[in-house]
């Protein structure tokens, strides 16, 4: 059976241990995640994995000399070549036969009666047909179609954006057919609708076995079944689950880790007690002997328990029914971008906006917080509107200032521990709090504006891609955080994870109108795969189905239904 064997014993990179332990082997049939912290080494796995980077203390066992695609996280290439061109190039073996048929027809052209230039020529002819050389141009639509990217065929690489680029990347890898695929952070800079092609083309087209690193959860759970996980410094653990089970299990194998080993250490101080009680006078050939037991003892490793941020939005006293309120309103800075009808944001409700590239997402987020005028229309805030605003560029942040100014400018002036003890909840060190902000990763950015933000009472949350640069258990702390948000929150992200557990309400962007609909990201693809009214709540706050799509359902259909999200609902 094919298979990779990978067995890493050490790996450092300037005197830094980055991997240690590191024993798998991937198979036919695997569909893999790898998840980790932040800064555990994820893309220096993938590079060795792909020969990338070698010469360690490592061995790869490619039995089979297994084809090896690798998306990087970033993507670079020929920038003067266009996209369609790039994207032949993934058909290396059928370019190279093309070249050998170009050359054997200009060799018949000259001499048409050489029999050995007919039999080559015949001979390529059926190679070709074997690879599906004619169908290159199909596929090449087909993919480009499904990223989104069709359109942009004729243009150069260096013409278009980074997140079309990295679709360019993707589709590329895709179309080279390897039989194992290594992605890192593939749904990074893409649109949710090429999230969700990539979804179905991996679940239903692609035959191959795959590896991906992403921070995407609900794209895990639909396209893995096998979770390695890598700790810092640790051997790898593997769970045969989707993400969304790993870490159900994850939380079980801590739990009797710990136990394990606070058990062992409490054998250890009892014997180390008698030891040292009965070390000198007549037991001590007894104590010698138990203490030479105690140091050949195989001692259980401390369980790595990650540390995990704690995030605090502190919420205003009060809060008015209706937090904002729209009528006949149109959004866009010169020329309208959209037009909004009728329509009251009310405390309370978790407002997920469904957003394209091109609608003009600051643009909106600017008018509601008061930055810019809407073009037309009526639009208000209600009395004693406190809106905290987190921005997905990071806004708010000074980088050419430190963590403590950045403080001090939002008129936060607390004492040095003070302020050291604040930024431990998001896993700051001590030395970081006159560190310049451009230093800083974009984790790091992205944790100090939620610390910044936490200082501020506030009964309106607007939070632009807030998961963006987090780990995933920065992402669950943040998402329970939320939930316990008393008031009212306006997001906008990529995140459908973060999305089925936060949104209550949805707007969207639907021929150039804002509309609504209840629910979270599953609803609202159910309703659009099965054309229901977007305004059809398909459960109330006990999880019952709603009555009305049950009489619109057939009845295997409602209880798939029922089975499938009623659960989720509650949980």
């Amino acid at each position: 059976m094919k298979h990779l064997k990978i067995d890493i014993k050490k790996l450092e990179l300037s005197g830094e241990l980055i991997l240690k332990d590191i024993s798998f082997t991937l198979n036919r049939t695997d569909r893999v995640s790898i998840v980790w912290p932040n800064g555990a080494g994820k893309t220096t796995l993938l590079k060795v994995l792909t020969w990338e980077i070698w010469g360690y203390e490592w061995n790869i066992e490619n039995i089979w000399n297994l084809r090896i695609g690798y998306l990087q996280q970033i993507y670079q290439d020929n920038p003067e070549m266009t996209i369609e061109q790039e994207l032949q190039n993934a058909f290396r073996e059928i370019n190279e036969l093309n070249k050998k048929i170009d050359k054997v027809q200009k060799q018949m052209e000259q001499d048409p009666s050489n029999m050995d230039f007919i039999e080559t020529y015949s001979s390529l002819l059926e190679q070709l047909g074997h690879t599906w050389g004619h169908e290159c141009h199909n596929k090449i639509h087909a993919v480009a179609n499904g990223m989104g990217i069709v359109d942009l065929l004729s243009k150069k690489i260096s013409e278009v954006s980074g997140g079309q680029r990295t679709k360019v990347a993707l589709a590329k890898v895709l179309l080279e057919s390897p039989d194992i695929l290594f992605l890192d952070e593939p749904t990074n800079f893409i649109d949710m609708g090429s999230v969700e092609w990539l979804e179905s083309y991996l679940n239903n087209k692609w035959s191959g076995w795959y590896v991906i690193i992403s921070h995407d959860r609900e794209f895990l759970d639909q396209v893995c079944h096998k979770t390695l996980e890598v700790q810092p410094q640790r051997p790898l653990e593997i769970y045969h689950t989707n993400y969304s089970d790993y870490v159900a299990e994850r939380k079980l194998r801590e739990k009797k880790k710990m136990d394990d080993y606070k058990r062992e250490q409490e054998y250890i101080d009892k014997q180390e007690n008698l030891i040292n009680r009965f070390r000198a006078g007549s037991r001590a050939g007894w104590a010698k002997s138990r203490e030479k037991m105690l140091d050949k003892m195989d001692r259980i490793e401390a369980p790595y328990i990650p540390k995990k941020p704690k995030f605090f939005f502190w919420y205003t006293w009060e809060s008015p029914e209706k937090v904002m309120s729209f009528k006949e309103v149109f959004i866009g800075r010169q020329e309208p971008l959209f037009y909004i009808g009728d329509l009251v944001l009310y405390k309370k409700q978790r407002i997920w906006v469904v957003w394209e590239n091109w609608v003009g997402k600051s643009t909106f987020i600017k008018s509601i917080i008061g930055q810019l005028d809407v073009l037309d229309g009526f639009y208000s805030r209600g009395k004693a509107v406190q809106i905290n605003y987190y921005s997905q560029m990071h806004e708010e942040l000074d980088n050419t200032l430190t963590v403590r100014e950045n403080f001090e400018k939002k008129w936060i002036h607390y004492p040095e521990q003070q302020l050291i003890g604040l930024l431990k909840h998001y896993l700051f060190d001590k030395n970081d709090i006159d560190k310049p902000v451009n230093l800083l990763s974009g984790w790091q950015r992205s944790k100090l504006l939620f610390a910044l933000l936490g200082q501020h009472d506030c009964n309106i949350l607007i939070l632009d891609e807030p998961t963006n640069h987090l780990d995933y258990d920065t992402r669950e702390e943040l998402e329970q955080a939320l939930q316990k948000f008393e008031w009212t929150i306006l997001f906008i992200s990529h995140d459908r994870y973060f999305v089925n557990k936060l949104a209550t309400n949805i707007w969207f962007i639907q021929d150039w109108e804002l509309s609504v609909s209840y629910g979270n990201y599953e609803d609202y693809t159910y309703k659009k795969q099965h054309n229901l009214d977007m305004d059809l709540s398909l459960f109330d706050e006990e999880a019952q189905i709603n009555l009305v799509l049950e009489e619109k359902l057939w009845e295997r259909e409602y209880k798939r239904l029922k089975d499938k999200f009623g659960k989720k609902k509650r949980r």
